[in-house]
């Protein structure tokens, strides 16, 4: 189906119309803006899609390719003498209009979203013909210029789009070239016909409409297959066709003007509707005000907490900061002389050790604040309703329960908030990339430190067999030999712990050049859960407006309804 949500949108718009309607009846208010007949009907209205092209280019072929079945009549002499206007009907039957115009009813599911018109060959000599075509072409939604693969070349039909681009500027805005019996021709001739096609169009009508290769014959073939024949409908070049027909349909903006107008004119009824019952609902007005002030006042603690944000969230700053502060003396003794030596020969990846490490402290620290701060929104929400408690209670007679026997104490919201700046914070860290440089550095440092411990390791065996063998100058040789190792093992913890200080000032820089990223982070997470508490919060004050509507019994169906209407009337305005 082409443009589903379009059609979805349409439907429920028509239904809270009705129902808009219905009860405007109930209540007697005033529903002139839902009954002007130019408004509802644009409602029903289906989606004009109209053929134009040569005689035998594969017009009525393209249709019956789109209807799944055989429909429009095909010929190898003209068969479309006169303009041809598919419409659904119960029963399949033609009805002649003019000479020339020709209504055929279909019990085709396709025709009730959508009217084709067939039109005769532009090079047809038909009298009144481009009269008629002229009546559909300005109000049509879609329209499709075929042309026949064997010859796309045919004057009457540029000449006949040039004719109608001059007459209505619009026009070729809506309008897709079809190259039909594309199967007739190989990919090679194709591309070559199709690169002629948009040369001329630059030159004939100053832009290259949208431009598909189909055959209509294979899409009805493998249409009118169980299953789908899906090798043949992705041959026929129709997926592409009917995706861009289902993208026309969900943007037309001319069509998604219609559904605003009748959501306004509905808006509007709707309007007229609260009018009245505001009327008959007088005492309502005084504890829905009583209401909005305490939903105020539960805005301005809202406000408060937003306006601390920036301070929770220069500790959370310092919890980064302080957990670094951490890794880094790990990375300290990590990166000393005989871990450094134990790394030669146990593999070890401190890198992704020391981010881990960072991730696990980081996060259980993130936690701990998270828990901290959202005990201390539950307190600010407790005491706030200790205060709604008695107002309540004295303007409308209601007694209300406690704060943890409505709300349980927002445990749930309390560890959503806590794991939700857990995880976040994990990210976080890992989107640092913390071990970028972090890597090259300890691998640059392996190696050099290797080359000292091979040198000593090298000395101190010649050293050895030099002494071993008594080899001349004896034993000056290998005393010598092994001060030079010796000196060899003092330059290696020398460069170990000269190459520490380096990688950790590095460290240290990098650790805080990420605190402020770190913080920013989590800032979306952290606005969000402070969020939920207060959605959580004003869904208890959503139970006292239930308990001023049962108290009071002001709350009738006709209001319930009416919310309910403006409240869908809502979601199609955001859908549209």
């Amino acid at each position: 189906m082409f443009g589903e949500e379009y059609f979805k949108t349409r439907k429920r718009l028509t239904d809270v119309v009705v129902r808009v309607l219905g009860l405007a009846d109930k209540t007697d208010a005033e529903k002139t803006p839902l009954l002007d007949n130019d408004i509802t009907k644009g409602l029903s209205n289906p989606f004009l899609f109209v053929v134009c092209g040569e005689v035998n280019a594969g017009k009525s072929t393209l249709l019956n390719g789109l209807f799944g079945e055989d429909v429009c009549k095909t010929n190898v002499l003209p068969e479309t003498d006169r303009v041809q206007w598919y419409r659904y009907g119960e029963e399949a039957h033609d009805k002649d209009v003019t000479p020339i115009l020709e209504e055929r009813y279909r019990p085709v599911d396709f025709l009730m979203d959508f009217n084709l018109v067939d039109t005769p060959g532009t090079n047809s000599v038909v009298i009144g013909h481009q009269k008629i075509t002229d009546r559909f072409l300005p109000t049509s939604d879609l329209i499709f210029w075929v042309f026949p693969a064997s010859n796309p070349w045919g004057a009457s039909i540029w000449n006949f789009i040039c004719k109608q681009h001059k007459k209505n500027k619009g026009m070729l805005e809506k309008s897709v070239f079809i190259l039909q019996q594309a199967d007739l021709r190989d990919e090679n001739d194709m591309e070559v016909i199709l690169e002629h096609m948009r040369d001329l169009a630059q030159q004939r009508i100053g832009m290259v409409p949208p431009i598909f290769p189909v055959s209509g014959r294979l899409a009805l073939q493998a249409k009118t297959e169980t299953p789908l024949a899906e090798d043949l409908w992705r041959v026929s070049g129709y997926p592409a066709l009917e995706k861009h027909i289902s993208d026309i349909v969900t943007d037309s903006p001319a069509r998604r003007q219609v559904l605003e107008n009748v959501r306004d004119a509905a808006a509007k009824v709707l309007h007229n509707i609260e009018g009245k019952m505001e009327l008959r609902t007088k005492l309502l007005e005084g504890n829905e005000g009583f209401l909005r002030e305490i939903e105020a006042e539960v805005d301005k603690e809202r406000e408060k907490q937003s306006s601390d944000f920036v301070g929770k969230f220069s500790g959370m700053r310092e919890v980064f900061i302080s957990q670094s502060a951490e890794i880094k003396e790990v990375v300290r003794k990590r990166l000393s002389v005989f871990p450094t030596l134990k790394s030669f020969f146990s593999a070890e990846n401190i890198p992704k050790m020391i981010e881990s490490s960072l991730v696990e402290s980081v996060k259980s620290a993130v936690e701990k604040q998270a828990g901290d701060d959202g005990n201390h929104l539950v307190d600010e929400c407790r005491k706030h309703w200790e205060t709604v408690r008695p107002k309540i209670k004295e303007h409308l007679s209601i007694e209300l329960g406690d704060f943890d026997q409505e709300t349980d104490g927002f445990g749930k919201t309390h560890e959503r908030f806590i794991t939700r700046m857990g995880r976040a914070s994990r990210q976080a860290v890992v989107n640092l990339k913390i071990r970028g440089g972090f890597d090259m550095q300890l691998v640059e440092r392996r190696a050099h430190l290797k080359k000292w411990l091979y040198v000593a390791l090298i000395l101190l065996m010649v050293s050895g067999v030099t002494g071993a063998m008594k080899l001349a100058p004896y034993p000056y040789l290998s005393f010598g030999l092994l001060a030079c190792a010796l000196a060899c093992v003092a330059g290696f913890m020398m460069r170990a712990l000269s190459t520490r200080k380096e990688i950790l000032e590095s460290l240290d820089e990098r650790l805080e050049d990420a605190r402020v990223p770190f913080a920013d982070a989590l800032g979306v997470d952290y606005r969000d859960g402070v969020r939920d508490f207060y959605i959580e919060y004003g869904n208890l004050l959503g139970s006292v407006r239930q308990h001023i509507s049962d108290a009071k019994l002001e709350l009738q169906p006709n209001l319930e309804q009416w919310n309910g209407l403006f409240l869908e009337l809502k979601e199609i305005e955001q859908n549209l």
